[in-house]
């Protein structure tokens, strides 16, 4: 079975759950390719999977910076021109690509991940059966606001419209949570749950002598949150100077240069550019983040506490629905102070919040490994 699969080019996307489950369906034999943006073909030449860039495709930050391919408005909301554009003229692009490659490669099944509709409507076009990994759930608010962009696109390709375009009750809808976090108006019959392959190791030896005499704090801001928010310096500055008053060990993501770092620098905080974030939860009290989903998976199977400063697209939703579980803290990033970060930090290092994770970890690591999923998608074919 050939196995086409398409993403867009973010790398809490693409790293964490495609190339894992790219990698289970090799294993099971079948031939796959990627098919995204020519800037993430680093991150699939380490996984050993075969790309196919697609040229038109930009990555956030190529985006940003050409102002005639970002329609006006604010890109953080959930709301945005950008969320309806994703939906519209640039799935468009990035269908024809898709199209393009298809022509020669040939796949028999499509998979996407659940933000990407560019391989749905090439999916439509060719008749191909449909998986949609489901990389952020909340996403599924938006389909009523961009029915009408997708199939203008639709349209466009040659397709009839239809009443819910792209809506994952049509597809085998793979989680990668467990069924328990999602609330109610997000579960759809065609959802099964599965449980993502363990980061490969090993760790960092840099990361070897951390002390062992205090809680571990893992924190930082996802690869998303600076191109689009120009306050993240400042929160990033906060969260460092919070853990700095809190008697921890800290691990703190910049996702720049620690040598070009402005902030403070307290003793316990070890400033980084990347943390190996999914090794390092294995042995974390702590995660502080924004609430991106790939940050909330992860912790979720490591049953990790969190204490979570949403700044953006889908990140209030996650927040409130992990707080409202028990899993953690949300606070708001807007007024938030070092002193109230930290207060609240004590609050879940010290409270009952470990334990409602750790029976969360339990539930994801009960669920079906990726191995299943592949078994799964054949059986599309």
């Amino acid at each position: 079975m050939r196995v086409l699969m398409t993403c867009q080019p973010f790398y809490s996307h693409l790293v964490p759950v495609l190339v894992p489950a790219a990698k289970a369906l090799q294993r099971a034999g079948h031939q796959v390719a990627v098919a995204t943006a020519p800037a993430m073909a680093p991150h699939l030449a380490r996984a050993g999977i075969e790309h196919l860039p697609l040229p038109n495709v930009l990555t956030l930050t190529e985006l940003v910076a050409s102002p005639e391919a970002v329609p006006e408005g604010d890109v953080r909301q959930a709301s945005s021109t950008l969320t309806i554009a994703f939906a519209g003229s640039l799935a468009g692009v990035f269908a024809r690509d898709v199209l393009d490659v298809a022509e020669s490669w040939r796949p028999d099944v499509l998979v996407r991940e659940c933000k990407e509709f560019g391989g749905y409507l090439a999916a439509e076009k060719l008749g191909l059966p449909q998986a949609v990994v489901d990389t952020s759930p909340y996403s599924a608010l938006n389909l009523p606001m961009v029915r009408d962009a997708l199939n203008g696109q639709r349209v466009a390709l040659g397709l009839d419209t239809v009443d819910e375009p792209g809506h994952p009750e049509g597809f085998l809808l793979a989680g990668v949570v467990p069924a328990a976090w999602y609330p109610d108006e997000l579960r759809v019959s065609s959802a099964r749950h599965y449980r993502p392959d363990s980061p490969a190791g090993p760790l960092d030896a840099s990361l070897l002598d951390l002390p062992d005499d205090r809680p571990l704090v893992v924190a930082g801001l996802g690869s998303v949150a600076r191109t689009f928010v120009p306050e993240t310096p400042k929160v990033l500055e906060t969260m460092v100077a919070a853990l700095g008053d809190l008697p921890c060990t800290a691990v703190v993501a910049l996702g720049s240069d620690p040598g070009e770092w402005t902030g403070s620098r307290p003793g316990n905080v070890r400033l980084m550019s990347f943390v190996p974030q999914p090794l390092l939860l294995e042995s974390a009290d702590l995660i502080l983040t924004h609430g991106g989903f790939g940050s909330i998976a992860e912790a979720l199977r490591t049953g990790t506490p969190m204490v979570l400063l949403p700044m953006f697209s889908d990140q209030s939703h996650n927040a409130a629905r992990t707080a409202h579980l028990g899993l953690g803290r949300q606070l708001d990033v807007g007024s938030v102070t070092p002193a109230s970060l930290a207060e609240n930090c004590a609050r879940v290092l010290q409270g009952p919040y470990r334990h409602r994770a750790a029976a969360m970890s339990r539930q994801a690591r009960a669920c079906p490994g990726f191995e299943v999923l592949a078994e799964d998608i054949a059986a599309l074919v």
